[in-house]
């Protein structure tokens, strides 16, 4: 046995925070902008500070699975190990570089670098560690894999949405946890889910009556990790009843993989390309502070223009969150405008508000996301200026299955009593029954947009920055849109 050999097995333990220590690092160091991303939303009261408490729920039940470890036989192939966590790493790469791009008006939703992290953790841990001990801990990666975004998203708005729905689903995941970690048998594991979902229900309770203000994350973590550690202490104290409370009653077993610097290289080099890749930004719209805009009651109608209707959806605070709303005005040009229509017909303009107490409740769920569009694309942005600080985004939105295509004008802004997100929509087709895209949120039509986006590429690729862009996605009422938001930002602004 050599000296390496002879140390790893030694000391096992040092070894593995070494090892660990290594992967932890070259995570953080490969999505440093996710995790300061994140950090800000989380800042801003946003539902992703569940990601904060994944890998602490991730370490009980990985702790609960090594706890009930038994004999390992000594067979690896660090070849292999070589292999798949190579693997691992060009897809996490492949996510980063290609899908989240490709997805970018969908990010805050998707947040698919989230799940090439969780990936590019999976494959060092198959580097650093071997893939035999990594697969032992299959549902640990299973619950991170599993605790998506996207699912819980829409876990939440499915429960309502606020920070109770936060809580709420932030228990359910640790009740998983606690029985993936105590789950030595399926009845233990069922009692433990029981135990977390009782202390944590219980807990929530108590900390909505106690403090009803606090900030969203607090909900998510103090009933969830409470819960956990209940239902984790109850069992272990239950499984070494009448016997010695130490929590290891054998030696620590010894790496099963060697030490290769080929594979830590390998880390290493793999978390360097990942923090260059540079990650898009130019999907959102800053929210600037402007000054006199007071965000209160309904938009004035500006001159020249007479309001037709205006709906208020409830079912939006489910999605956006208890405290926002979103609004259609309908409004119509009282007279024609040949630049606008060459036979003078008087122009229509959906007026599509989101107003929130922030700037990040207002894109809490992507734009597009909340309209019922079959087969969706969308041009290149173009930037426009509408004075006072506010610059707002110009797009071509066509649905390929109806064959209807709007000219789409959206800018934020924030000021005296919370932010908005407001979206100027006019129709190509300039008839009186123009259709205008429905405000109807539909996940399963959305899922569906999006495999076949990923499935047939550029045949419906979103925001394509072809310079050679197709003459059907190129604006053709910039001059509307722009002279309606003009009109209007001067209206709430003076």
């Amino acid at each position: 046995m050599n000296a390496k050999v002879s140390a790893r097995r030694s000391n096992p333990a040092a070894a593995m925070v070494a090892r660990g220590t290594l992967i932890a690092v070259a995570v953080v160091v490969a999505f440093r902008g996710t995790v300061l991303e994140i950090t800000e939303d989380i800042a801003r009261g946003s539902f992703l500070g569940y990601l904060m408490l994944m890998p602490v729920l991730a370490g009980f039940a990985a702790i609960g699975i090594a706890l009930r470890r038994g004999g390992e036989l000594p067979i690896h192939d660090r070849q292999t190990d070589v292999i798949v966590g190579l693997i691992g790493v060009a897809l996490s790469m492949a996510v980063v570089g290609l899908l989240v791009g490709r997805y970018r008006y969908h990010y805050e939703l998707l947040h698919l670098d989230v799940l090439a992290a969780w990936l590019f953790l999976f494959s060092a841990c198959v580097l650093v560690f071997g893939l035999r001990p990594t697969c032992r801990f299959w549902p640990v990666w299973l619950l991170l894999f599993g605790a998506a975004p996207l699912v819980y998203g829409v876990t939440l708005a499915a429960l309502g949405g606020g920070d109770i729905a936060a809580g709420v689903v932030m228990i359910l995941i640790a009740a998983v946890t606690a029985a993936i970690a105590t789950g030595r048998t399926v009845a233990r594991g069922c009692a433990a889910a029981v135990i977390a979902l009782a202390v944590g229900g219980l807990c929530l309770l108590v900390l909505h009556a106690a403090l009803p203000a606090a900030r969203g994350i607090v909900y998510q973590a103090v009933p969830s990790v409470t819960g956990l550690s209940a239902a984790c202490a109850v069992m272990y104290l239950y499984q070494w009843r009448g016997g010695t409370l130490e929590p290891l009653d054998r030696p620590l077993a010894a790496l099963t993989a060697g030490q290769s610097y080929g594979a830590l290289a390998l880390v290493v080099s793999g978390a360097a390309v990942l923090a260059l890749i540079p990650v898009y930004e130019d999907y959102g719209i800053e929210s600037p502070e402007v000054a006199g805009l007071t965000i209160m009651g309904s938009h004035p109608v500006p001159p020249g223009w007479q309001l037709l209707s205006e709906d208020e959806y409830p079912w939006a605070r489910r999605y956006l969150g208890s405290e926002s709303t979103l609004t259609r005005q309908l409004i119509r040009a009282e007279h024609g405008n040949p630049n606008w229509d060459k036979e003078s017909r008087r122009r229509r303009v959906v007026v599509d508000t989101v107003r929130g107490e922030d700037p990040y409740s207002i894109n809490n769920v992507p734009e597009f996301v909340l309209y019922r569009l079959q087969q969706p694309r969308i041009s290149p942005p173009t930037f426009i200026d509408l004075g006072h600080g506010v610059t707002a985004r110009l797009n071509v939105v066509l649905d390929d299955r109806r064959l209807l295509s709007w000219t789409w004008l959206s800018w934020n802004w924030s000021g005296a009593g919370g932010s908005e997100r407001i979206a100027l929509i006019a129709a190509d087709n300039h008839l009186s029954d123009a259709e205008f895209p429905p405000l109807q949120p539909h996940f399963t039509a959305y899922l569906g947009n999006l495999t076949n986006q990923l499935f047939r590429g550029n045949a419906v690729v979103l925001d394509s920055h072809s310079y050679a862009v197709e003459a059907d996605l190129a604006p053709k009422d910039e001059d509307l849109l722009t002279t309606v938001a003009r009109a209007m930002v001067g209206a709430r602004t003076s």
